[in-house]
């Protein structure tokens, strides 16, 4: 193990401690859990953060991470200097590698909007599961595919959409398929199948 993976496991019970709740596990992360119920912390993590909570998780990592607030205009190192309104995810780097992205979802009446087409929407405690094994929360598998075929973010993961579609709940895969669409799922499959 690696010296910024052994810190960035630090970094994570540092906010698995301190706010927990303020966030869900995304990414792979979250497929993990779904798929095995693993909570293995190595490359880098991605979680959701609702925007009200936002700078209450960052306010947890420590000073020596270097932090990028991305918004809809600019990329910023400094909060103040982003439209808090539009932050889509911050970065954060130990020394050069990029080891978290926090990402921003919003909620309207405890309504969770799909950042990408805010017509989209679900009461909040319907975007994720809970692990029992591990105590942590997590979004649901249809979403975290949603937000990795159809945002431009690059979530630096190896794909295994193939493996995750065949898991989901008919309901999920609907919700999926009418999100996204199925020429959409059908690229991703064959890009998987590509990149074994």
């Amino acid at each position: 193990m690696t010296e910024n993976q052994i810190d960035l496991k630090k970094l994570i019970e540092l906010l698995i401690d301190n706010c927990v709740d303020k966030f869900k596990f995304n990414g792979e992360v979250a497929k993990q859990l779904f798929l095995r119920d693993r909570f293995i912390i190595e490359d880098k993590v991605d979680i959701s953060v609702n925007r009200k909570h936002f700078t209450e998780v960052i306010k947890y990592i420590p000073e020596y991470y270097h932090i990028t607030f991305h918004d809809d205009e600019k990329i910023s190192t400094n909060l103040r200097n982003t439209t808090f309104n539009t932050i889509t995810h911050a970065n954060v780097f130990k020394d050069s590698e990029l080891v978290l992205t926090l990402l921003v979802y919003d909620t309207i009446d405890e309504d969770w909007l799909f950042r990408l087409d805010h017509n989209i929407r679900f009461p909040e405690k319907h975007i994720y599961f809970h692990s029992i094994t591990w105590d942590v929360d997590y979004i649901k598998p249809a979403i975290v595919l949603m937000y990795e075929l159809l945002d431009p973010i690059d979530y630096h993961q190896l794909p295994n959409y193939k493996e995750v579609i065949d898991a989901l709940s008919y309901y999920q895969f609907m919700l999926l398929r009418v999100t996204v669409g199925d020429e959409r799922i059908h690229q991703a499959l064959v890009s998987e199948k590509n990149a074994i």
